[in-house]
């Protein structure tokens, strides 16, 4: 550690201190080797010097973060103890601001604006921000009217840098960290900068913290002939022993974890389990809610249909004159009581079991036919649909997708395909999981609303879910109906739905080892065409159920793909704008889908 202070002035040396830091290392990890300290006065500048990757980035952040969980992550992370002791008398939001690596300003707003926002934050905001707009950007070298209209994207990289600087200014921070400030500027505009630090330091006695690799503008930063408390403090290596070398050949990343996502099938493992682990929770709690609110409601207005009431009165309409008619007499109250008693009877055989025959035909219906696709394919517009527009557009933004040419790769290639092959496992397996929750949980609510019992219900379902499928080489193999001897437990359910099932694959077995006896016409036509086969087979409840489910997210995935790359010169303002018209888009085309599919439906005779 150099100190360059020797030679400055009584008076000043006795400036207030206004953030003193140190860091000692404590174990193998830590970047540099010996314990660190520098003291931060009005108008000065501490430079750290050293190569890349010995902290200096590290130690900085823990100023403008001002989080003491900052430093506890440094201790347990790279073994080194941080701490920052800031004068009670300057205030938290006065305390430190950052000039990042790279032009770092709200894209959505112009110069001016990233100006005025830094201005509004003040505890007494200037009256006339716009004529601080124009001293702050003459004071870093800009020109109000043509510079000030500007947005982020259309700035040189000195002229970032410099608007980045000036954000500085108008916030009034004691202290400014200058994280390399001079990386991509040429030789002129980073002198132009350097000094224009000088002045800042001079006349607005802000201090500052120095991070760069150029040792000419370090100096002209420093400037000791008219600056003073310049401090220069240099990061050592750490020395490593044989043993310490040692103890961390275990701690590094082998090369297969450094080399993931190279390869086709890592990119398609990462998005499988994003695309299941993440949205299953969303599924399941969407599925459960719709499950219970539709069953409850469907039972309560069965249990709440009485038809008794209005047989009776029918019967009563109807026998009299027709006894009348026969006997020549009118029917006597004993008669009428008998028949009255006699129909009751009949109603109350055949109502409940038509009730609870109706709530699971129509449920099942209803979740594995229309709810359970389509409101799985909206959930999965934003999660899926949002998640990989979002990524191929920040990809657009970056111009990753360019390096991606450059070294040769398509970009469908690295991104779609991967993402398109997950997605068309992920989405049926979620639309199956959902629709199974809402189902079972309809077999728990309509025997609490009296409507059947639950062994009823399995049975019912099974009849509903796996109808006989009318083609000449499957319908012989049918012959596998539900077991009604299992208890109303959940087990009953996997029977159930386990019977067609296994007739599909039986007849599926029977036709792969001989495939003369293949047939797949129609049973219900004579003269079946194969549209009469094609539409049996797509709208075989199971398969239909699938099938919606993969149309759907070839829509989603497919919307998301071409609205972000629709776009070549996309910028960051832009993503977000991407990811909601994928949305949507992918949104409005499901629902039209949907429709198609219900025309479909309605060819199946």
């Amino acid at each position: 550690m150099d100190d360059d202070d020797d030679d400055v002035k009584p008076e000043v040396t006795t400036a207030t201190p206004l953030v003193r830091l140190t860091a000692s290392p404590l174990g193998p990890k830590c970047p540099f080797g010996k314990p660190i300290e520098f003291t931060l006065r009005p108008g000065g500048c501490v430079c750290l010097k050293g190569p890349s990757g010995r902290g200096k980035t590290t130690l900085a952040s823990v100023l403008y973060e001002n989080d003491t969980a900052k430093a506890k992550f440094l201790s347990h992370t790279l073994d080194m103890e941080v701490a920052v002791r800031w004068n009670d008398d300057v205030p938290l939001r006065e305390r430190c601001g950052v000039l990042f690596q790279q032009t770092t300003l709200l894209d959505e707003l112009t110069v001016a604006g990233n100006l005025t926002v830094a201005l509004q934050q003040q505890p007494n905001p200037p009256a006339d921000v716009e004529v601080v707009v124009r001293q702050l950007l003459e004071a870093v070298g800009l020109d109000y009217d043509r510079d000030a209209s500007k947005r982020p994207t259309q700035l040189s990289g000195g002229m970032g840098r410099r608007v980045c600087l000036a954000l500085q200014l108008a916030q009034h921070k004691r202290v400014v960290v200058l994280d390399e400030p001079f990386t991509g500027l040429d030789y002129d505009a980073a002198v132009s900068v350097a000094k224009e630090l000088v002045r800042i330091r001079r006349e607005q006695h802000t201090a500052l913290v120095l991070i760069s690799h150029e040792p000419h503008l370090t100096k002209l930063v420093l400037d000791p002939d008219t600056t003073s408390h310049n401090q220069v403090v240099e990061l050592i290596a750490p020395l490593r022993s044989a043993s310490s070398l040692s103890s961390l050949d275990g701690k590094f990343p082998n090369h297969q974890s450094m080399c993931f996502g190279t390869r086709f099938q890592d990119r398609f493992l990462e998005r499988l389990m994003d695309y299941i682990l993440y949205s299953l929770p969303l599924i399941a709690l969407a599925f459960v809610a719709c499950g219970l609110a539709i069953s409850m409601l469907t039972a309560d207005l069965l249990q709440r249909l009485e038809i008794s009431g209005k047989v009776l009165g029918l019967v009563e309409k109807e026998v009299k004159p027709l006894i009348k008619m026969l006997t020549g007499e009118d029917a006597s109250m004993l008669q009428m009581m008998a028949i009255r008693m006699k129909v009751t009877g009949m109603l109350n055989q055949t109502v409940p079991p038509a009730k609870a025959s109706l709530y699971a035909i129509g449920l099942t219906k209803l979740f594995v036919l229309e709810v359970g696709p389509l409101l799985t394919a909206l959930l999965l517009c934003g999660r899926i649909g949002g998640s990989y527009a979002g990524k191929v557009g920040t990809m657009q933004a970056t111009n990753q997708n360019k390096l991606l040419r450059t070294l040769g790769i398509n970009p469908h290639w690295w991104t779609l395909w991967p993402s398109l092959l997950a997605a068309l496992l992920a989405s049926p397996l979620l639309t199956m999981v959902g629709t199974f929750l809402a189902l079972y949980l309809a077999g728990w609510v309509g025997p609490v609303y009296g409507i059947g019992e639950r062994v009823t219900f399995w049975t019912e379902l099974n009849d509903a879910l796996f109808p006989v499928l009318r083609l000449r080489s499957f319908e012989p193999f049918w012959n596998l109906p539900c077991s009604n001897e299992a208890n109303s437990n959940s087990s009953n359910f996997w029977t159930c739905a386990a019977s067609g099932t296994k007739s599909m694959l039986l007849a599926l077995r029977r036709l792969v080892s001989d495939p003369t006896h293949m047939d797949l016409t129609v049973t219900y036509k004579i003269d079946g065409t194969w549209k009469d086969s094609t539409i049996e087979i797509a709208t075989y409840p199971p398969v239909y159920h699938l099938l919606k489910a993969k149309v759907f997210i070839i829509i989603i995935v497919g919307v998301a793909e071409c609205v972000a790359r629709s776009r070549p010169n996309l910028t960051p303002r832009g993503v977000p704008s991407v990811i909601t018209m994928s949305v949507v888009v992918s949104g409005l085309l499901v629902i039209l889908a949907d429709w198609g599919f219900s025309q479909l439906w309605l060819l199946r005779k």
